[in-house]
């Protein structure tokens, strides 16, 4: 069954839940933004968000995918989850920590904004999520391959009737 059969058309109660709560909230943002920073300023948040849609539609997704695409094309089955999993932590830390990373809000007079050594900080993390994705992707091939040796008799070759679960002809 594929996925297109098991997803309902019709939308459930958690979109009509979040569209019935969501709504007013966002109603209320735009008002306040209007009321407070102007037309003009409301324009340009508006510009902003439309850019951020765009640039996560048109560059981000076509790179994620591609990434995706080729970790599964390059690499053996067993490791796909692991790498897959490690590359796309990889692209959210470094996203979430650009920010400081870049110095964004830096003040002279305020050594308290950014107090951390936040690019030690990034690649130790990215050190633990790619040592993790390792042993992880280690653990699979160990498993695969003792599966493997399991299903084979010795003396066997695989695919030879001996290692078939059906029975022989008779």
């Amino acid at each position: 069954m594929n996925l297109a059969a098991r997803v309902p058309e019709i939308p459930g109660r958690g979109f009509w839940i979040g569209l019935a709560l969501g709504t007013p909230v966002m109603a209320y943002g735009a008002v306040e933004l209007v009321e407070q920073a102007g037309w003009p300023r409301a324009f340009g948040v508006a510009r902003w968000l439309a850019g951020g849609l765009l640039l996560h539609d048109l560059v981000l997704v076509p790179i994620v995918l591609a990434v995706v695409w080729a970790i599964g094309r390059w690499t053996p089955a067993p490791v796909h989850t692991p790498l897959r999993a490690a590359a796309l932590g990889s692209a959210l830390v470094i996203a979430v920590g650009w920010p400081a990373l870049r110095g964004y809000g830096d003040k002279a007079d305020n050594a308290s904004v950014h107090p951390l050594d936040y690019g030690s900080a990034v690649l130790t993390l990215l050190a633990l999520l790619w040592g993790a994705a390792l042993v992880w992707s280690a653990w699979r091939l160990a498993r695969r391959g003792a599966r493997s040796s399991a299903s084979t008799p010795s003396g066997a070759a695989p695919g030879s009737p001996r290692t078939s679960r059906t029975p022989a002809p008779d």
